[in-house]
């Protein structure tokens, strides 16, 4: 039992090593260390993000809602970046990796859990400095329940990185399939729900929202960030489910993907 144990501490504190170093190289490979350098994986977030508060700083509340504006809009992008950035980048992760197959402890998933902890990094720090400057300049509040807001980002990461598993596996070596990622991605941004609330919505509509995770995570973070948003609309089990599912079917499709990988 205690061999056992020792040689799966040995082989989780291996995997982790080679993951730091995966995250060190797409750094490096991404932002270079030249100018900022790393800082850009925060900069590019921030100037984006940036400029959407800005947008919303003088308008009123949506709809009669009582959630700020500046705040509202903040949440809803940085919180949405995270998943277009890992979700686009998942169809290209083997392609730009294939000499990495090389090494017998590199495989797949190390490749996107590396991508995964560089893409949410960015934004979460992005997301948490954009949040307090505004804090202090008075366009909102500290967050009002900060587990459930925590839990929504955590969503958020997970099922990003559960889709960008599926898309890895089934773009690899289909350019068409390829091609369509990043509009996809950009079609979800008024399906996700990260600038409406449900609330907001007619009641039929309402209904099948309740049915599209992303939407439920928006949902979860603002009631975590905001006093008077509305939980009639929360589902951590079905999100978690959701997520389950997916992270189950990527896997699997990962494997069947590496035993198709030729090296030459």
């Amino acid at each position: 039992m205690t061999a056992t144990r020792s040689s799966f501490y040995r082989d989780l504190t291996l995997q982790l090593d080679v993951i730091g170093a995966l995250v060190l190289r797409e750094l490096h490979t991404r932002f270079g260390r030249n100018n900022i350098g790393y800082l850009w994986m925060v900069g590019e977030p921030l100037m984006l993000a940036t400029v959407i508060g800005a947008l919303h700083a003088f308008q009123p509340g949506h709809i009669g809602s009582t959630m700020p504006p500046v705040a509202f809009s903040l949440v809803g992008y940085c919180v949405f970046i995270i998943f277009r950035g890992i979700f686009n980048r998942a169809e290209s992760i083997l392609e730009s990796s294939l000499p990495l197959m090389y090494h017998r402890m590199i495989s797949v998933l190390n490749l996107s859990l590396a991508r995964v902890v560089v893409e949410a990094a960015g934004c979460v720090t992005t997301f948490v400095l954009l949040y307090t400057i505004i804090i202090l300049l008075g366009f909102a509040e500290p967050p009002a329940r900060p587990l459930w807001a925590i839990g929504g980002v955590a969503g958020m990461i997970w099922i990003s990185f559960a889709w960008g598993l599926n898309v890895t596996a089934v773009t690899f070596e289909k350019p068409t399939l390829q091609r369509l990622v990043h509009p996809i991605s950009y079609f979800m941004m008024p399906l996700s729900g990260a600038f409406f609330a449900v609330e907001w919505l007619p009641v039929y509509i309402q209904n099948a929202a309740d049915w599209f995770p992303l939407v439920n995570i928006f949902e979860i973070t603002r009631y975590g960030m905001f006093e008077t948003a509305s939980d009639k609309h929360l589902f951590p089990g079905y999100l978690i489910a959701n997520c389950a599912i997916f992270t189950y079917t990527g896997l699997i499709g990962i494997r069947r993907v590496r035993n198709r990988i030729h090296l030459h």
